[in-house]
């Protein structure tokens, strides 16, 4: 891994959680720690890669570029939510993503949720998200916000799916959604 631990925000403790419903048998979400930033690092990658596929850059470098990327995105979500919960999602005990969220404020956020192409188009993502809904409602919150990217339409519908609205453009690359209870 390019990217060094040491030069990336360190995350928060974790705090408790709302017990999983029963239907996410087989997921734990524990609290995502420096020790965790490599498997980070290299779902980032998978993720990211196709999108370069065609970039004229050798592996070295579109490698580097990801490293950067991932640095920046990690730095800006630690440091902006200071208090958030940075979960790794594991399943069967192995990893299968990253969810991210900020229960600090009146209205909830869904900082980041990032599976692994194995774990995705199983209704994860879709059962963690209604779950954080409902724990959001339970609490009380005005409500959950997100943003998602443009280049995203498959994520884009499944929030409207999950009763998400549009609510605005945001820097023209990503749409900010809300859902509210």
């Amino acid at each position: 891994m390019a990217v060094k631990p040491g030069e990336l925000a360190r995350f928060p403790g974790p705090r408790a959680l709302p017990i999983l419903p029963e239907g996410l048998s087989g997921i734990e979400l524990p609290g995502a720690r420096q020790a965790d930033l490599p498997m980070l690092v290299a779902l980032h990658h998978a993720a990211r890669m196709p999108e370069l596929l065609f970039a004229p850059w050798p592996p070295e470098r579109k490698r580097a570029f990801l490293d950067e990327q991932f640095a920046l995105q990690h730095n800006h979500f630690v440091r902006t939510h200071r208090q958030g919960d940075f979960r790794l999602i594991l399943q069967e005990g192995k990893p299968a993503g990253r969810i991210y969220f900020d229960r600090s404020g009146r209205e909830w956020a869904l900082i980041d949720i990032l599976l692994a192409a194995e774990a995705r188009g199983h209704g994860v993502g879709g059962a963690l998200i209604g779950w954080l809904q409902r724990a959001a409602r339970e609490a009380g919150a005005d409500g959950l916000r997100l943003s998602v990217a443009y280049n995203n339409p498959r994520a884009h519908a499944l929030y409207l799916r999950l009763g998400f609205a549009d609510a605005g453009d945001l820097a023209g690359t990503h749409a900010a959604m809300v859902w509210r209870p």
